[in-house]
């Protein structure tokens, strides 16, 4: 097993605030800031409840 699947199978074992503090760490040390910028900005695009084109 590869360096990065080993890293994976440690994090998929995590909770999910655990994973979510090991995310925001890497988002910050590898991350260009920019892109993490434009991330938050389209968060709120994933929003189902709101979603007025969603048509059911």
């Amino acid at each position: 097993m590869s360096i990065p699947d080993k890293i994976i199978k440690e994090i998929d074992m995590l909770s999910e605030e655990e994973r979510q503090k090991v995310l925001d760490k890497i988002k910050e040390k590898y991350m260009s800031k920019d892109v993490i910028l434009l991330s938050k900005n389209y968060a709120w695009w994933d929003n189902e409840e709101d979603d007025i084109y969603n048509e059911q």
